[in-house]
């Protein structure tokens, strides 16, 4: 009977400690107490910018997305304007690159890769991404 009680005692304390390490992994928000979940934005603004069909070149645009800790965006999105609600588009874009920029999570190897820019061309009646050279 006393070795049940001490695993039961055992067991519960275990129980409680793993529940208080993990209460602080359960949200993946970045930038303090807004509870804006980055992949969340970054997803939105995916799905907002999906249907790329375009009839002429002029209706492709180019978003700059996010902020490298060396400068730069951290990606770049091709849109076509007759499908995408460009205002929407346009503050997802503001909204990433303001929580990578005050996102308090330190440099990584790859946060300085090179993101080379890119120019926008409709191409067989959608828009695409052609690098800067």
């Amino acid at each position: 009977m006393v070795r049940s009680s001490t695993f039961n005692k055992l067991f519960i304390t275990t129980t409680m400690l793993a529940a208080l390490a993990l209460t602080g992994c359960e949200s993946t928000s970045v930038g303090g107490s807004t509870g804006v979940d980055l992949s969340d934005l970054n997803e939105q603004l995916d799905e907002i910018v999906s249907n790329n069909s375009c009839s002429a070149s002029f209706q492709c645009k180019v978003l700059e997305v996010g902020e490298r800790a060396c400068g730069g965006p951290s990606r770049y999105v091709v849109y076509s304007t007759q499908n995408t609600p460009q205002e929407q588009a346009e503050q997802l874009a503001e909204q990433i690159t303001s929580l990578e920029k005050d996102s308090e999570q330190p440099l990584s190897v790859n946060d300085c890769s090179p993101v080379l820019p890119v120019q926008s061309l409709c191409i067989s009646e959608q828009c695409q991404a052609i690098e800067v050279k």
